[in-house]
């Protein structure tokens, strides 16, 4: 992909991105458990933003391939629906992939996660603007 002009990578992977989604939805989808794709999408996309805003602040710049970090985190906290869909049951120990079990308990559901979320872009949308800010207001 590097032949192509940025403009066009950019949007390959958001298409990209986008199409993963859109199939990851339809599978939960046709198994009746679209709020388990929400519950995991706000969990994994969550995550992933707090790690992107981190990542951000050490190296003063915004994280390459926007879009690709959610659908990551997303399909970690997913991995045991994966699991399960090959014969194995879920278990607690599950959880360590981002909460998988325990996600669905929290009070809200997903209202809540959704709120988490929201809170997870604010912050790292507030470490880019702060990051734009600075380099708008360095002398140069």
């Amino acid at each position: 992909m590097k032949h192509l002009p940025r403009a066009a990578r950019v949007c390959a992977w958001c298409t990209l991105a986008g199409v993963g989604e859109v199939s990851i939805y339809l599978l939960y989808a046709g198994h009746a458990a679209r709020f388990h794709w929400f519950t995991h999408f706000f969990v994994g996309a969550s995550a992933a933003l707090a790690v992107m805003a981190v990542v951000a602040v050490r190296t003063r710049r915004s994280v390459p391939l926007l879009l690709i970090w959610p659908m990551a985190g997303h399909i970690l906290a997913m991995i045991p629906d994966f699991l399960f869909s090959l014969g194995l049951v879920h278990r607690r120990w599950m959880d360590v992939f981002l909460a998988h079990i325990s996600s669905h308990y929290l009070p809200g559901r997903n209202l809540t996660w959704f709120a988490v979320f929201l809170a997870a872009l604010a912050t790292y949308l507030g470490v880019l603007a702060r990051q734009a800010a600075t380099a708008t207001a360095e002398p140069g």
